[in-house]
């Protein structure tokens, strides 16, 4: 398995607490506007995770 990149390492930091800020957005009753955008947020920083694993470069 090959060693993720810094940024890739960025990435999932990222989408870890942005998915901890949406569950406690929903928790606390939060603006389902403030819930969208952390959600989308989160989905977009995982997939450029996912986009910038060493494996899928040339």
């Amino acid at each position: 398995m090959a060693k993720p990149s810094g940024l890739q390492i960025r990435n999932i930091i990222a989408a870890v607490l942005m998915a901890a800020a949406f569950v406690w957005n929903l928790v606390i009753g939060g603006p389902w506007w403030v819930t969208a955008i952390v959600g989308v947020a989160c989905l977009l920083s995982s997939f450029s995770a996912y986009l910038n694993r060493p494996s899928a470069r040339p």
